[in-house]
């Protein structure tokens, strides 16, 4: 698995975790959890561009 993957999936869950703190009685927590979430799902659909990019380079 790449590190872009890890990453994303590492931050999706603790993102998903703060969620779900938030939702039980900290909502302020939101503003962590949503970027987290967000960050780390763009990690994984975007996972391989750079190689892609770097083949149109050459």
């Amino acid at each position: 698995m790449r590190s872009q993957v890890r990453w994303g999936i590492a931050l999706t869950v603790i993102g998903a975790v703060i969620a779900a703190i938030a939702i039980v009685g900290l909502p302020f927590l939101l503003i962590y959890a949503v970027p987290l979430i967000v960050i780390g799902l763009a990690l994984i659909v975007w996972r391989g561009r750079e190689e892609t990019i770097e083949a149109i380079r050459e």
